[in-house]
């Protein structure tokens, strides 16, 4: 079984050094990442769980945008959901995704 909580910490660790290496260009991103999760006309949870839908293929994505989903107060149900529009819109390398991102979501959960 895939420790998701060790794989986060994984991911932060590389993005951490990824992004004081890359400069103006790193700073960028993640200006444009706050900017779009922010809440607007849709709240935060929401964009977040959308990442969660767009990024379905991306392991390091998913264990991001699910604890970030998580904690704007995503529930288990809401994710399922989530993958289940990401199935919709990716077919079959998204069920096998998606399983991971629930998998994942189930481990973090735990926690609450």
């Amino acid at each position: 079984m895939t420790d998701y909580k060790q794989e986060l910490a994984e991911v932060m660790a590389n993005n951490k050094n990824l992004f004081s290496s890359t400069g103006a260009t790193g700073k960028a991103f993640l200006n444009v990442h706050d900017e779009a999760i922010k809440a607007g006309a849709l709240d935060g949870k929401t964009k977040v769980l959308e990442a969660l839908a767009i990024a379905i293929r991306c392991e390091g994505c998913i264990v991001q945008h699910v604890k970030g989903a998580i904690k704007l107060g995503a529930t288990r149900d809401e994710i399922v959901e989530t993958i289940n529009v990401a199935i919709m819109m990716g077919g079959g390398p998204s069920t096998v995704y998606g399983g991971k991102a629930l998998a994942c979501a189930d481990q973090f959960l735990e926690d609450k």
